[in-house]
Parts: structure tokens; C-alpha cells; sequence
């Protein structure tokens, strides 16, 4: 041993109460993506196909989509109720003479133990901006739709999300947006035989 005792990152925390639902709300995300695999589902099966329609046919995209989401959803519910998350929560406001003792505390006994310093546990604090971003994005996306057409309300989408999720290269992010609105486009059109909404470029492609 060097003698010097090794520190840990500080990170300021606020005690929560220890309930089953607070340290599990991360499983609304499942929740949401359950409903919307089972709302695919459903309105895969219900779907009007034309006798005449060659295979695969428009019903095999969304089958694999409903059965995806609904995998990865039963996936994470499980992740999540068998790694809940942290009791405390990161305190973004707090300053350093703030920070709890029990970090210190660990810092000493990892030097008597001879071993590095955990880090403690934390689980952020929940963006309520990002969410608002994110859900007014959707809104406006589903309102815009069907009058501006897939190529610009999807690039709007895709371009909102990404801002609502931290990126700030707007440009590159419009750019990209559209690329990837284009290929949805061309392959729905091109593999599927679907036509997007074309909006006010009707006739244009």
C-alpha cells in the first residue's frame, strides 16, 4: 500500500423512499411498447389484403415489427424488475459539501481492503424536457401527416426525436433525417408495394 488513500467520484444523492413501483418505473417503457406491439398485432390481423396481392404480401413488415417490439418489451420488463434501480438519486443542485459520508467511508475501507473504490449507485434524474420534446414531436408528426405527407413529417420525426434526445448538430441531423424518411419511403413503396401518405408532393414521386 502506497499509504494514500484513494478517493471515489462524488456524487451527490437524495434519499427516496424504498418502494416497489419507485425503483421500477422504468417499466412504463415496456408497458408502452406492449401496447403498441399488441395494437400492430391487431391491426396487422385485421388488415384488408386483395386476393391478388403477391407474397409476402403488406402483412409480413408489421408482423415482424409487432412480434419484435413485443420481445424486446417482455425482455426489458424482465431486466428490469431483476435489476431495479438505485435507491438514491443523483442531486444535479447539490454542491460538494453536500456529499454523504458513506463515500468517504467506502474510499477508506477499499484503502484498508487494498482494493479500488466503488462508485455509488445512482439512477439519474428523470429529463422532463426531453420527454415533453419527445411527445410533442409525436403529436405534431401524427397531426402532420397525412396533409404534408411520410417524406417531410417523417424527416420531422426522426428530427425531433433526435433534438429531444440531446443531439445539437441541426443540420446534419435534417440532412440525415431525411435520408432515413426516404429509405422507410423506398422500401415500403419498393419491397412492400405500400404507398406512404404523399401529402403535398403527391405527383412529384
Amino acid at each position: 500500500m502506497s499509504g494514500v488513500i484513494p478517493t471515489v467520484p462524488r456524487t451527490h444523492r437524495v434519499r427516496t423512499s424504498d418502494g416497489f413501483w419507485r425503483r421500477r418505473s422504468g417499466l412504463v417503457v415496456p408497458a408502452v411498447m406492449l401496447a403498441i406491439g399488441v395494437a400492430l398485432i391487431i391491426g396487422t390481423i385485421t388488415m384488408t389484403v386483395p386476393a391478388n396481392t403477391a407474397p409476402p404480401g403488406p402483412q409480413l413488415f408489421p408482423t415482424i415489427i409487432a412480434v419484435a417490439v413485443i420481445v424486446l418489451a417482455v425482455l426489458l420488463a424482465v431486466d428490469i424488475l431483476r435489476r431495479p434501480e438505485p435507491v438514491d438519486v443523483a442531486d444535479a443542485g447539490a454542491t460538494d459539501d453536500d456529499a454523504d459520508v458513506d463515500v468517504d467511508d467506502e474510499a477508506l475501507l477499499a484503502a484498508v481492503e487494498g482494493r479500488e473504490p466503488e462508485a455509488p449507485a445512482v439512477r439519474p434524474r428523470s429529463n422532463l424536457w426531453a420527454m415533453l420534446g419527445a411527445v410533442g414531436t409525436v403529436v405534431v408528426f401524427i397531426a402532420a401527416l397525412t396533409p404534408l405527407g411520410w417524406l417531410l413529417s417523417g424527416a420531422f420525426l426522426f428530427w425531433g426525436i433526435a433534438r429531444a434526445l440531446g443531439s445539437r448538430r441541426p443540420v446534419f441531423d435534417i440532412f440525415l433525417s431525411l435520408a432515413i424518411s426516404a429509405l422507410v419511403q423506398i422500401a415500403f413503396s419498393g419491397g412492400l408495394g405500400l404507398n406512404l401518405p404523399p401529402g403535398i408532393l403527391e405527383g412529384l414521386f
